[in-house]
């Protein structure tokens, strides 16, 4: 029978587990290994100090030990070494052809698993697989995550799809989710099993007597299986296991009764307990909750995160839809596989989550602008040589939008042109065969000189649309029809009306139906003073200290495509800019919150009050959906949640907010954090009080609010991606007779 953990998980243990008479002797497969965190308390710089230490004393061990057999993953590691020791490269090489070293993971490094894209996951295992298959003419087939911080519930179809037959990880522990034994059956949202190994009592081990250790291990294994596994070896700063842990399990080999311990791997482990797959118990959906607090601490590395991997994945699209011949796209290509090393680096478990120390960030921060300016460049080069190549000169000033994403695309383009120093004067917009283009003038970001428009388009997967900008004088038309209506009290179309208050978003109806309480939508302050990953607990359970109230609601835009206000304020000592858009006959609302966040041990939320608990919540998730229970506890979430009524669906859609909790009618987005850098609480033994606050200054979120009957999931999933993939769009000037500058 199915049977829930816990009422916060959802993941669920199916079938009563068999009873099965104990093995006569035991097998514990130690495990010699060496926990490596390229950044943490240290810099990428000591990551490679602590590689290049560790494989050498590795293959030292391997030298003096015959039976010893070292496990290690992740390419970067070996990356670092064939580049800085090319004999230890060569060493490495034979002794894992001897069967003496075992690659496991076969990922780029160890990621976090919650917060990058599926595509991020995809690229980390294919580049570690291409690593290795390269270097060692192997790939490697046990999934190996052991200190990443929860595992998503799509994992066990994409490592099945990617070969893998075995999965090794360490947290959520025993504390956080129940599971009857520590080797399982993982069922993943499509349907695919595979089996998995949650190590006990740690993967690094730096004590020489392993008896306590053993025995542990010993504790959380099915007797009926014969088999079970014991990490050991100094981590998390590498090290690897020491001759006298070494000389300890040789000495013990066989100093237990109905037990015997065997150097060995993870695949061997696997390989033994496959007759008894069917046996195992299973465990389907996600396997959380482990520290909440990084989904939302240094949110500016994660927004660069993720922003980063859907600008080199639209990158790709364009490379593919717009390069002339293949010579163009495999050029293209070579950037953006480069470029996603620096990304698959910083995807790594104690950078995109946060915890690192001050240090190290510029460097991450660094990394991801590298991305960034590769994926741009790709978007340049690609998009302008095609348009040099496919379209026509004209006597009239172009703007030109490609739209890189499989659908098409219907809605507005927002740009700005430049005019020869010129302003707008009685200029127009048309299609390129003369028809009226409806357009709106807004500010532009340049103080001067530029002027800013939006206007509607229509374009093709994959394709393009011109716009062209006419200095003749405009035909006769009839004014543009619009539904918008705006006041500092009030902002509506036909479909939605959104009333403002001092503190926020006082009410919405959607054709009449109430959707909040209340108490609105607004943003509050809450006491915070856990530790940089909120380890020890799986909510916020601090007060709330402020909230944003006193505010003034100024007119910004009043139409005809776009209605636009705006608040300026402050909560606490922070600076905060709320910006509310609705366009013509469009049902969403679009929020831009500016945050000068200037606190201390506290974390912003967006509270949403809804009218009623919902019926349902579904949450994206990397790789797919997740159903939730409501719940106080703070869960990862990726691009968009929704909760459905019987009658409508209300979803959020962003990329700039990765952890809420839905508890009932109570919907809160934890947007930042403060609690110090690289901190488990406490105090170093010399501590002057010169502290480090993650997350503080300027901070841009863009959310959406989405109102339907039902909102499937793959159009809040589009949604997400055209909010980090955005339309791209040029000026073409060429073959003009340019007017002279006014």
């Amino acid at each position: 029978m199915a049977r829930v953990l816990r009422d916060t998980e959802t993941a669920s243990v199916i079938g009563e587990i068999p009873h099965q008479e104990f093995h006569t002797v035991t097998v514990v497969h130690m495990i010699g290994n060496a926990h490596m965190d390229p950044v943490w308390l240290w810099g990428w710089q000591a990551g490679v100090d602590a590689a290049l230490a560790t494989l050498s004393s590795a293959a030292d061990r391997c030298d003096e030990y015959p039976d010893f057999i070292f496990t290690r993953g992740e390419a970067w590691i070996y990356e670092q070494v064939e580049r800085l020791r090319p004999d230890l490269f060569v060493r490495i090489r034979q002794l894992i052809k001897d069967g003496r070293w075992f690659v496991a993971g076969g990922t780029y490094t160890q990621p976090d698993l919650n917060l990058p894209t599926g595509m991020g996951l995809r690229r980390q295992i294919r580049r570690g697989q291409a690593y290795f298959q390269s270097r060692f003419a192997m790939q490697p087939r046990i999934g190996f995550n052991v200190d990443c911080f929860g595992h998503p519930a799509y994992l066990p179809d994409l490592l099945v799809e990617h070969g893998y037959v075995g999965y090794v990880f360490g947290r959520p522990e025993p504390r956080e989710m129940e599971i009857p034994f520590a080797a399982f059956r993982w069922r993943g949202t499509g349907g695919a099993e595979i089996p998995a190994f949650r190590v006990i009592d740690g993967y690094a081990y730096s004590a020489t007597e392993l008896q306590s250790h053993v025995m542990a291990a010993l504790a959380s294994s099915d007797p009926a299986l014969g088999h079970t596994m014991c990490f050991y070896g100094v981590g998390d700063h590498g090290g690897g296991p020491t001759k006298a842990q070494i000389e300890w399990i040789i000495e013990h080999r066989h100093a237990f009764d109905g037990i015997e311990l065997r150097f060995s791997t993870p695949q061997a482990f696997f390989d033994a307990i496959a007759p008894k797959r069917d046996t195992l118990p299973l465990v389907e959906g996600e396997m959380q909750h482990t520290f909440p607090g990084c989904y939302s601490v240094m949110s500016d590395i994660k927004r660069g995160q993720r922003h980063g991997e859907h600008l080199l994945d639209q990158a790709e699209r364009v490379a593919v839809a717009f390069s002339a011949d293949v010579a163009e796209r495999s050029r293209h290509m070579a950037k953006i596989d480069a470029a996603w090393d620096d990304l698959l680096f910083t995807a790594f478990h104690d950078i995109v989550t946060g915890t690192s120390i001050p240090s190290a960030w510029a460097s991450c921060r660094a990394r991801q602008g590298r991305a960034r300016i590769a994926a741009e460049e790709v978007l340049v080069d690609a998009t302008r040589a095609w348009s040099y190549r496919t379209l026509p000169k004209s006597s009239e000033h172009q703007i030109v939008m490609l739209n890189s994403d499989d659908a098409p695309y219907d809605g507005i383009v927002e740009c700005e042109t430049w005019l020869d120093y010129d302003i707008w004067q009685d200029r127009w917009l048309s299609t390129p065969d003369g028809t009226p283009v409806p357009f709106q003038q807004v500010q532009p970001e340049a103080m001067h000189l530029v002027p800013r428009l939006i206007f509607p388009a229509e374009i093709p997967p994959r394709g393009a649309a011109r716009v062209q900008v006419r200095a003749a004088p405009a035909p006769v038309a009839s004014p543009v029809s619009t539904d918008l209506e705006v006041s500092p009290s009030r902002i509506a179309n036909g479909h939605i009306e959104v009333c403002l208050g001092l503190a926020g978003i006082s009410a919405i109806a959607l054709r009449g139906r109430a959707v909040l309480a209340p108490e609105g939508i607004g943003l509050h302050l809450r006491d915070d003073h856990t530790d940089t990953g909120a380890t020890n607990g799986d909510r916020w359970t601090e007060p709330v200290s402020a909230l944003l109230a006193g505010g003034i609601w100024k007119v910004e835009e009043t139409g005809p495509l776009r209605a636009r206000v705006r608040m300026e304020n402050r909560l606490g000592t922070s600076r905060v800019r709320w910006t509310i858009s609705l366009l013509r006959d469009d049902p969403r609302i679009f929020m831009q919150l500016d945050v000068n966040f200037d606190e201390r041990f506290s974390l912003l939320q967006l509270a949403i009050n809804l009218a009623s608990p919902p019926r349902s919540r579904t949450d994206g998730v990397v790789g797919g959906t997740v159903m939730r229970p409501p719940s106080p506890v703070e869960w990862p979430v990726q691009g968009w949640s929704r909760m459905s009524y019987d009658d409508v669906a209300v979803a959020l859609v962003t990329q700039d907010a990765y952890s809420h909790s839905a508890d009932g009618s109570h919907w809160e987005w934890t947007l930042m954090r403060s609690p110090r850098m690289a901190w488990a609480g406490g105090e170093p033994p010399i501590y002057h009080g010169h502290d480090w606050y993650t997350d503080q200054g300027i901070h841009e979120l863009s959310f959406e609010l989405h109102f339907g009957v039902t909102l499937p999931d793959a159009a809040l999933d589009s949604a997400a991606r055209r909010m980090a993939q955005k339309l791209i769009r040029f000026d073409r000037t060429d073959g003009m007779n340019r007017p002279s500058s006014a």
